[in-house]
C-alpha cells in the first residue's frame, strides 16, 4: 500500500469541509482531501519539538499566511479558532505563506472550548493584561501559545484569556502608549524563544 506524503497543506479539524483546491501533494499537484489529510487521531498525537501556535479568530489573512510559514520553518502546528475574518483561499494568505503551505498542518476549531478539548497541553495566553514577560516561562513541546485577534471589530477576548483552561498568561514588553505588535511577529517571538530554550534542537 502506497504511503501518504508526510506533508499536508491544511489539516482541517472539522469534517464538513468539501474538496478544496488548496490541497496538493509535495509536488504541487491537486489530490483528494481524503487522501491528503491526517486522521483526527493522527493529528492529536502529532508531536512537535516546540509549542504549537493558536490564533483566536484571526482577521488579517497575511498574518495567518506568515504564521503558516513560521510553523513550516520551525516544525510546529497552527490552530485557528473560528470565526475567521477571511477565506482560506485568500490570495494574501497564500502570498504570505509563499510555498510553505505543504509543510505544516493547520487545524480549524469551531470554538475555544473545542480547541481546549482537542489540545491536551498547557495553554499559555499572550495578553497585554498579564504581569509576567513571555521570557519568564519555561516552555514545553506540548504547550499551546494562544494569541487573540488583531485589533478591529472583535475585542480582546478576556473571558477566554482568563478562562480556567489557561494555565499561564504572559505579555511581550513594549514602550508605553503603543497599541500592539503585529500578530505574526508576536507568534515568531514566542516560538523562537521556546526553541532557543531547547538550544534550537534540529535547526541549522
Amino acid at each position: 500500500m502506497e504511503e501518504k506524503p508526510n506533508t499536508f497543506e491544511y489539516g482541517y479539524r472539522r469534517k464538513d469541509y468539501g474538496p478544496d483546491e488548496l490541497i496538493t501533494d509535495e509536488h504541487g499537484n491537486p489530490i483528494s482531501l481524503k487522501d491528503a489529510l491526517p486522521t483526527e487521531e493522527e493529528i492529536k498525537t502529532y508531536k512537535t519539538q516546540i509549542p504549537q501556535i493558536c490564533f483566536y479568530s484571526p482577521r488579517i489573512p497575511g498574518n495567518t499566511g506568515s504564521a503558516i510559514r513560521l510553523c513550516a520553518v520551525t516544525g510546529t502546528l497552527l490552530h485557528l479558532i473560528e470565526p475567521l475574518g477571511f477565506d482560506l483561499k485568500d490570495t494574501k494568505l497564500r502570498r504570505a505563506g509563499l510555498d510553505y503551505h505543504d509543510m505544516t498542518h493547520v487545524i480549524i476549531h469551531p470554538s475555544f472550548e473545542e480547541m481546549a478539548s482537542f489540545c491536551k497541553g498547557r495553554i499559555i495566553a499572550f495578553t497585554a493584561s498579564a504581569t509576567r514577560f513571555y521570557t519568564d516561562i519555561s516552555y514545553r513541546p506540548t504547550d499551546i501559545l494562544l494569541f487573540g485577534p488583531e485589533p478591529g471589530d472583535i475585542p480582546d477576548p478576556m473571558e477566554i484569556m482568563n478562562s480556567a483552561r489557561v494555565e499561564e498568561r504572559v505579555k511581550i514588553p513594549m514602550l508605553p502608549s503603543r497599541r500592539s505588535l503585529n500578530l505574526a511577529s508576536c507568534a515568531a517571538l514566542a516560538v523562537y524563544e521556546a526553541w532557543r530554550q531547547k538550544g534550537f534542537e534540529g535547526g541549522k
